[in-house]
């Protein structure tokens, strides 16, 4: 068994500090509308859902710094704040697949069309 020196983070810090990076994203988005908009915020902040849905995707930020193995604070604390927008990055990603994309045996390429099985014309009598 490896012990870890003074100076190493246990899987549990390397989640706090991925959780609270995440955290300060929000922090900091709340400073912004406090500063610009005469301390006026949003509705979204007055709901419980949005708490719960925040409050999961910091915990998902924490377990996410926990995966990559980072051994540094401040990278547990980055990967924490860059979680969410990753996250949501690949939801759309998700949501904007073509169907072209749904459907890799279809080729997109007009070059690979003639060359496809499914698309190029056979040789018969009528075609000539």
């Amino acid at each position: 068994m490896t012990t870890k020196g003074p100076f190493e983070m246990q899987p549990l810090e390397i989640f706090l500090w991925g959780f609270l990076g995440s955290t300060a994203v929000e922090l900091v988005q709340i400073a912004g509308f406090y500063n610009s908009q005469r301390g006026r915020l949003p509705a979204r902040y007055r709901k419980a859902g949005f708490w719960i849905t925040r409050s999961v995707l910091a915990i998902v930020a924490g377990a996410v710094a926990v995966a990559y193995e980072i051994d540094q604070r401040i990278l547990a604390l980055n990967v924490g704040a860059a979680t969410p927008l990753i996250i949501s990055l690949m939801a759309k990603g998700l949501r904007q697949i073509s169907p072209d994309l749904a459907r890799p045996d279809t080729p997109t390429d007009p070059a690979a069309e003639e060359h496809h099985p499914a698309t190029r014309q056979r040789d018969t009598p009528a075609s000539r």
